[in-house]
């Protein structure tokens, strides 16, 4: 469902995946919107949000937001799965360019940074993993997180620390690569850079500042057994993708992030810059 369709061509797409977000939705979206408004300019880009099965007023919220703000995409995907809802935000984007990220989890100063090199990348992945000071997860979380990056490290021999952080994607570049993907739950995005990377596409990740607001909606237990499975997938399903060419990834620090952002904001005048909290919500 559109509402109030851009007369103009978009240039970036916000993708949120939505999950029983009644109590968060409406101020992460409004506050989310200013920055961006800021970043990429107010008519050039609109939120794709997709509602993955809620059982709560997320629905209605979003259908009030999107009403409020002037204009959006509501996205229906009835069963309860990240990857499918992914992959239905990134079915229903047409601009060139597609940010994605977690309601409770985003980066102003990584989207500042990944927008102003949009043309020297064709992927752009926001680390939880590689910049420790910035990075304060519960243990349980770090040590999940951990297992699985070095599961993807050891049987893909892949040089990133994380798979599963925002991302800003060149979709002219990256639309064949998605829609080639079979995995979903937290593997989708997984076999997307692993498939790129062996498709030669140039790949950049950089550090993002993270930090746990909420507990997790499932159990511990049950996404690790759900990572199970979807790794097992996903290692049968790269087993005869072969490489390209040489490998294109590259790694930032949050140094590089930094600068962009500061010279972003010196442009555009003052403003006020994202605390930990406003960040990443």
């Amino acid at each position: 469902m559109a509402l109030n369709e851009p007369a103009t061509p978009l240039q970036l797409e916000v993708v949120i995946p939505l999950y029983n977000e009644e109590d968060i939705v409406r101020e992460s979206v409004l506050t989310l919107k200013e920055h961006i408004d800021r970043i990429v300019g107010e008519s050039a880009w609109r939120f794709i949000l997709v509602d993955n099965g809620s059982d709560d007023r997320t629905r209605e919220i979003i259908t009030e937001l999107l009403n409020e703000i002037g204009g959006g995409l509501y996205v229906f995907e009835a069963e309860p799965n990240y990857g499918r809802a992914l992959r239905a935000g990134l079915n229903a984007a047409t601009a060139r360019y597609v940010h994605i990220c977690d309601i409770e989890q985003w980066d102003i100063p990584f989207l500042t940074w990944a927008w102003k090199s949009r043309c020297d990348h064709d992927y752009f992945i926001g680390s939880r993993r590689s910049d420790p000071t910035i990075q304060k997860p519960p243990f349980m979380r770090r040590l999940l997180s951990w297992g699985l990056n070095a599961l993807i490290q050891l049987f893909f021999s892949y040089m990133g620390t994380d798979t599963h952080g925002p991302k800003m994607i060149d979709m002219k570049a990256m639309r064949p690569i998605i829609d080639s993907c079979v995995c979903d739950r937290g593997q989708f995005d997984s076999e997307i850079v692993l498939r790129g990377v062996r498709a030669g596409r140039r790949i950049a990740e950089a550090p993002i500042e993270h930090r746990e607001h909420r507990p997790p909606k499932f159990r511990i237990i049950k996404k690790i057994g759900w990572n199970i499975v979807a790794f097992t997938r996903l290692n049968r399903v790269l087993a005869d993708v072969p490489y390209e060419g040489l490998v294109r990834f590259r790694q930032y620090n949050r140094w590089d992030v930094l600068e962009a952002y500061e010279s972003s904001n010196e442009k555009t005048g003052p403003v006020e810059k994202p605390t930990p909290a406003a960040a990443t919500i």
